[in-house]
């Protein structure tokens, strides 16, 4: 193993130990109540091994949400690409759940304790930018003057944003009782404006 690979392993593995104390930290108390001090004893380091990797407890938190938006993002930004085709709604929001499942504990600890209140603005932020294209935008429109509503359709997309976090939230609360795929089939089932769309077209 050379020198430089050797490096990078270890980076890696430290980071994961100074995350995992952080994530464990984060399901006991708020953020704003976790030291660098607390996170080095959970992790078993020193805290110029911690100074190594993070500027202070910041900037650790700012790269782990950063890692998980481009992650969601990553999943979700083949909404946007030209081969893209009605249905294909299934496997995005399927791979976002499953992402979610596989880090449930950082995003149960983000989502439903909130113990860091600013995370669920910034995902709402993204998801409604990523699942709420032009397209779509004017998909719910054309629902709307079908229902009579008269709805803005940014309203519209708002209520659609928040119920899905709001509907992922409690699925994490419960343990997740159901598959990611079962989920994301019932949340785009439930969408009233998709399905008057389909319906109408």
């Amino acid at each position: 193993m050379s020198n430089e690979l050797h490096l990078d392993l270890r980076i890696q593995r430290t980071r994961k130990l100074i995350r995992n104390a952080f994530i464990e930290l984060l399901e006991e108390k708020e953020f704003h109540k976790i030291t660098v001090h607390a996170i080095t004893q959970r992790a078993g380091i020193n805290r110029v091994t911690f100074y190594l990797h993070y500027k202070d407890s910041n900037d650790l938190v700012d790269s782990l949400l950063n890692e998980f938006l481009a992650d969601i993002e990553k999943i979700l930004s083949d909404k946007f690409d030209k081969t893209y085709k009605p249905g294909d709604e299934l496997l995005s929001l399927t791979l976002l759940l499953e992402h979610i499942a596989e880090n449930a504990r950082i995003y149960k600890a983000l989502l439903v304790t909130k113990h860091i209140p600013f995370f669920t603005p910034k995902l709402m932020d993204l998801l409604y930018a990523l699942i709420v294209n032009n397209s779509e935008k004017q998909a719910i429109q054309s629902a709307e003057d079908y229902l009579g509503t008269g709805t803005p359709s940014d309203i519209a997309a708002w209520y659609g944003t928040s119920a899905m976090i709001g509907t992922i939230s409690m699925w994490l609360g419960n343990d997740m009782p159901y598959t990611p795929e079962f989920l994301a089939q019932q949340i785009i089932q439930l969408n009233p404006f998709k399905l008057v769309t389909s319906n109408h077209s």
